[in-house]
């Protein structure tokens, strides 16, 4: 789906979802889009005539007025983010048949108008999107959000975290319409906007992008142990230095940063959700020092843990 913002998306909720096997997602027809982040596991599910299996670290977009339902049973832990918002009608262009559909009334879209022209799904490609808009026919205006039908993004990290954010403020400033929460889910659909929008453009090929991933790849899973940059590089076949380099040059940050973040991040959402004594959230991400987690964890997020834990409340998430 391909749509021009002029104002904030109406952001209606949000949530995480957790489940072990046995769970299949309900069948249902919203008056509104849901944009589903995987986090853990696979979801196998249907969106109107499509059948997708959502795997870690892809998003998926179920467009207002389709249909979507689960097509079995998950076999394993699934762990994923969900958030409802709606468009302004004007905002809604997707490629149909060969042409670009826009419509222009005022006041958020609805499903009876989704169903007579402006159509949230394009049926004419994997990603929903009409090959006329990929590369570098897509709209140069960063105002266009281009949100794929499912793809893997490119930072799954960054939008974990903007997710984690907007739970914890739908919890705080929810449950009814706020321009804060408005504001932010914008923000979200424009970061998995701008991740899509670099996939297509080719910059996703950027050299060294396969080798680093695979690294991030390995420190979100060993985060929590025992890691060291010259650790990680021996493993990789790096030199330390060189490693961080072109570590920072694909993502932005270095090895010895990527690794505390992680360990932040679950320390984080250990302390919002879970009782547990700070000095063993210390220990479980990684820290043998918990005086040393304190310094970092104030460092890296403005608080004491002591004092995170009182400013958040509980997030919300779902099992059902």
């Amino acid at each position: 789906m391909v749509g021009r913002l002029d104002g904030p998306v109406a952001f209606q909720s949000v949530g995480r979802f957790v489940s072990g096997p046995g769970w299949r997602h309900m069948r249902r027809t919203m008056d509104q889009h849901e944009l589903v982040f995987v986090r853990r596991g696979v979801l196998p599910i249907r969106v109107g005539e499509r059948r997708m299996h959502i795997a870690a670290h892809e998003v998926a977009l179920f467009p207002l007025g389709v249909e979507h339902a689960g097509t079995e049973s998950i076999t394993a832990d699934l762990e994923f983010y969900w958030m409802h918002f709606r468009l302004p009608v004007c905002a809604v262009a997707q490629a149909d048949a060969g042409r670009t559909v826009a419509g222009c009334a005022v006041g958020m879209d609805t499903a009876a108008e989704v169903d007579t022209g402006h159509r949230a799904v394009g049926g004419n490609g994997d990603d929903g999107l009409h090959p006329m808009m990929s590369g570098s026919a897509l709209p140069k205006d960063d105002r266009y959000l281009i949100l794929p039908d499912l793809a893997e993004v490119a930072n799954p990290d960054r939008l974990s975290v903007m997710f984690a954010q907007m739970v914890d403020l739908f919890a705080e400033f929810g449950p009814y319409r706020n321009a804060y929460c408005d504001y932010f889910a914008t923000s979200l659909l424009l970061e998995v906007s701008a991740q899509e929008r670099a996939r297509r453009s080719g910059r996703t090929s950027d050299s060294g992008l396969a080798a680093m991933r695979s690294v991030r790849a390995w420190l979100r899973a060993n985060a929590y142990e025992d890691v060291t940059v010259a650790g990680v590089a021996e493993r990789f076949h790096y030199t330390p230095s060189y490693l961080t380099s072109l570590y920072r040059r694909v993502f932005g940050i270095g090895v010895a940063e990527q690794i505390a973040e992680y360990r932040i991040d679950r320390a984080r959402e250990l302390l919002s959700s879970t009782t547990s004594p700070v000095t063993d959230i210390a220990a479980e991400v990684g820290y043998d020092d918990p005086k040393y987690f304190m310094r970092v964890f104030k460092r890296r997020t403005g608080l004491t843990p002591t004092q995170y834990r009182e400013a958040f409340p509980a997030r919300l998430f779902n099992t059902e």
